[in-house]
């Protein structure tokens, strides 16, 4: 019980020092994504693969920064290339004009991603092994192994707090779904935990939206990697469901900007624990055996859904005691 105080007036001391720009007293603190801001544009991936990689087919950059994207767009499953077959659009936006939109704002700093799978499926039912996907991806996020001691701290999911923050609004959402087999739109940010010794990984998430309603945490084998997936809980990530893009029943529209701010470090370890009792490494694992390797967030559609949501200050900061 006491532990649980603490941890909320840690948190409550977090939100409080980012209002002020004040880091907490007696840690120090480092963002772990590039750019957060979105302000150098983004690096168009294909929808084939190479040797498991992606193909980067070119740059899409609208401001006048000299800097490289540390952005990239995933486009898996999701119909016409973004890049290949993009429409005529104003210099913040790049579109297929049929299936997706990535939208860049300058004075929210933010992105606004379409994907509409309607255009994909045609009305038809979901094939089982389809789901669109719209992705933002930033990876590797550092060159582990050549990071100094208190570099390798930061990364690590040994760092003291890891916190989880996202502003987020849904400002569209259509269903013209075929009620034949599973029909969902998920939109989920996902945290690579890589082995320090580059054998394990694990795609550890939190549910940003689901069209279906509240999840409970998922821990199971991801079909397509083989790979395990721990995905935070509705609850978890948003405190009350109250909060959520799904709220009475129904997908929340609105142009409110709903916050994230979570601290990710009890829910590894949750994770991790669950891996050692399912001996899914074959060996003990600890938190410092992990750090923190690349970062996506997105779109998985699975039916004929058009739907919009828009992020901002999406971070992932860590903190670790001086």
């Amino acid at each position: 019980m006491l532990q649980k105080i603490a941890s909320l007036f840690f948190m409550m001391i977090l939100s409080l020092s980012s209002l002020f720009g004040v880091e907490p007293a007696g840690y120090k603190s480092q963002p772990l994504f590039k750019d957060s801001g979105f302000e150098n544009g983004f690096t168009v991936m294909s929808q084939q693969t190479v040797d498991g990689a992606g193909i980067p087919l070119g740059t899409f950059n609208y401001a006048d920064s000299t800097e490289n994207p540390e952005w990239m767009i995933a486009q898996w499953n999701s119909g016409p290339c973004l890049w290949q077959e993009r429409a005529e659009s104003d210099r913040y936006e790049i579109t297929d004009g049929k299936t997706k939109l990535v939208r860049y704002n300058p004075d929210e700093k933010s992105v606004s991603m379409r994907l509409n799978a309607a255009a994909v499926y045609g009305g038809q039912a979901a094939g089982e092994e389809q789901w669109p996907h719209l992705l933002l991806e930033q990876s590797p996020l550092c060159d582990y192994p050549t990071l100094t001691e208190e570099e390798k701290a930061f990364y690590s999911c040994a760092a003291d707090r890891l916190v989880f923050r996202l502003k987020i609004r849904m400002t569209d959402f259509k269903e013209t779904t075929n009620p034949e087999g599973i029909n969902a739109v998920q939109y989920l940010a996902y945290f690579y935990l890589k082995d320090v010794d580059g054998n394990n990984f694990i795609w550890f998430g939190a549910d940003l939206f689901d069209s279906r309603g509240y999840n409970d945490t998922n821990w199971a084998a991801d079909t397509v990697s083989g790979n395990m997936i721990y995905c935070l809980s509705t609850k978890d990530t948003y405190g009350r469901r109250s909060r959520s893009l799904f709220r009475r029943g129904e997908p929340f529209v609105s142009d409110e900007w709903v916050e994230v701010e979570i601290d990710l470090k009890p829910h590894i370890i949750k994770a991790l624990k669950r891996a050692n009792e399912d001996n899914v490494f074959g060996e003990k694992v600890s938190v410092e055996d992990f750090y923190i390797g690349g970062t996506n967030i997105g779109f998985e559609i699975h039916g004929n859904y058009d739907c919009t949501v828009e992020i901002k200050d999406f971070n992932l900061v860590s903190y670790i005691k001086k």
